[in-house]
């Protein structure tokens, strides 16, 4: 039988305030729908998309995690810095995502719905549209509650949860690496994701208060087609749980 995305997307005034996304069989719909409208805290518009997929892929295991915590933002910034040159990031690139996230990265200075994508090697922006930018999608975990219940023992969030399944998707569709921070004013906590080092989580990337964040990552330009269809069309499913270091 084949499994359906399931998506929610909610705003407030015109800005996006909350998204999520499963992949469940067909007999889970309407359990599922249940749970994502009463995810946001408040809204005046909500979009419900459920879509047949016809081909799902599956994948072992999820980036391995670590964390690190600072004592302010200057110090972790910096420290993401670092680690997004360790993963392969240009110094220059590395503190012009910071920027971009820090100012707020769509051309008008807010904040997009979907992620930055930059060139690697020149620091291009390849986003088809930089108002939207590029959303990934179409993943989940095969057991999410049993990945829940193990992260949220350990001392992580819903938000954790979830940013991992993306930034484990954008390292398989060929990211170089990937930052993000939030653009929730009341979560401070953001990650620095590739291929080589995992997942990092790093608190705090921002200021309580601060309304802007969003994502970047960093593809090489000409891997951009290949890339987007796979963040943005195929499917996967997770199986494993996580590996924690510090």
């Amino acid at each position: 039988m084949p499994l359906l995305s399931v998506r929610m997307r909610a705003s407030l005034g015109g800005k996006h305030v909350s998204g999520a996304e499963r992949i469940v069989s067909r007999d889970r719909l309407e359990e599922t729908v249940s749970e994502l409208i009463r995810r946001p805290r408040e809204f005046d518009e909500m979009v419900i998309t459920v879509e047949t997929l016809m081909e799902v892929e599956t994948l072992d295991r999820p980036l391995p995690v670590r964390s690190h915590t600072f004592t302010t933002v200057a110090e972790a910034r910096e420290f993401a810095l670092g680690t997004l040159v360790e993963s392969g990031v240009p110094e220059r690139l590395a503190r012009e995502a910071i920027r971009l996230l820090e100012k707020g990265p769509s051309p008008s200075g807010g904040v997009m719905r979907g992620a930055v994508v930059m060139d690697v090697e020149t620091g291009r922006r390849l986003e088809p549209d930089r108002e939207r930018g590029v959303r990934t999608v179409r993943i989940d975990w095969e057991d999410r509650e049993k990945i829940r219940e193990e992260m949220v023992k350990r001392g992580f969030t819903d938000r954790t949860v979830d940013a991992l399944l993306i930034a484990t998707k954008n390292v398989i569709c060929g990211a170089v690496a990937e930052i993000c921070w939030s653009d929730d004013p009341d979560y401070t906590t953001g990650y620095v994701a590739s291929p080589k080092l995992g997942y990092v989580r790093i608190s705090p990337l921002k200021e309580r208060g601060d309304p802007l964040g969003g994502r970047v990552y960093f593809i090489k330009g000409g891997d951009l087609e290949r890339f987007l269809e796979c963040v943005e069309r195929r499917a996967f499913i997770v199986r494993g749980s996580p590996s924690f270091s510090s």
